[in-house]
């Protein structure tokens, strides 16, 4: 099962979600380095991410597996959605022989741009057979101060 390709492409041939990644593993949510702007030390790992619109919504799905809900926040500021938490190792302690190393562990952080048209103030997150599905309406709704928003029960 392939996911959808955009057809904008940018002159050096870079989809609008390519260009999204690489500035939020190069820079913080404001453009300066993320050094300058004290982010949470090497935060090493992002989680797999897809983005959607459908008739009524924004949807963010965040694949979370292994993590409790209590470990997750979700906060949406000026234009933005932000996911972070840290995902512990639950691997048995003592001597290993790793064949394959996939699994990440510890801090994350992903920022996600909210568009113009999606109000932000109707922002639901669910976390859910560990996946985290945040939802927005359509509409026009800028939150311009952080907001937690609360994971709600399956």
């Amino acid at each position: 099962m392939h996911k959808a390709e955009s057809s904008t492409v940018d002159h050096a041939g870079h989809k609008p979600s390519d260009i999204d990644d690489m500035f939020e593993m190069f820079f913080g949510r404001e453009g300066r380095s993320s050094k300058a702007i004290g982010m949470h030390g090497d935060l090493g790992w992002r989680p797999a991410t897809d983005v959607y619109e459908t008739d009524e919504e924004f949807v963010v799905q965040v694949d979370l597996a292994g993590m409790e809900q209590e470990q997750i926040e979700v906060y949406v500021d000026a234009g933005f959605l932000i996911v972070r938490g840290t995902r512990s190792n639950i691997a048995p302690t003592g001597k290993k022989h790793f064949h394959k190393m996939e699994i990440q562990v510890g801090p994350f952080e992903r920022h996600v741009r909210v568009p113009s048209m999606v109000d932000a103030r109707t922002a639901k997150a669910r976390y859910d057979s560990g996946f985290l599905f945040v939802r927005m309406s359509r509409g026009e709704g800028m939150i311009e101060e952080r907001r937690q928003v609360k994971i709600e029960n399956r």
